[in-house]
């Protein structure tokens, strides 16, 4: 996605600034980076809103290939017993947190409090 964000911002700044260039606007050249500033997020909303990402990298897809997983186990009758399920859990349960501390701090966009 970085990459069509790329050539999307690259594309834009070609056109602000063949429309800037011509006589019957008023802005100046040197405004060009700031509006492509401007316009950044709403780029970045087009792309998030149109999932405009490879199938391997959504965390929806790997959701739902889970639970087929799952799904597909249960209907071969492969079973758990109680101990396993619990070592199971026990083990997930810490390794779900560090995922998620993880994710989060690498997902954050500013300090707590702010």
């Amino acid at each position: 996605m970085a990459d069509v964000q790329l050539q999307i911002k690259a594309q834009m700044a070609e056109a602000v600034t063949s429309v800037v260039k011509q006589d019957t606007v008023q802005a100046e050249l040197s405004a060009v980076p700031a509006i492509i500033d401007a316009l950044t997020p709403v780029i970045d909303a087009i792309l998030h809103s149109t999932n405009n990402e490879p199938w391997y990298q959504s965390r929806v897809i790997w959701g739902q290939i889970i639970t087929a997983g799952g799904l597909a186990a249960a209907g071969f009758g492969v079973t758990l017993n109680a101990s396993t399920q619990e070592l199971l859990v026990a083990l997930a349960v810490p390794v779900a947190g560090i995922v998620v501390t993880l994710y989060g701090r690498l997902k954050a966009k500013k300090p707590i409090g702010q």
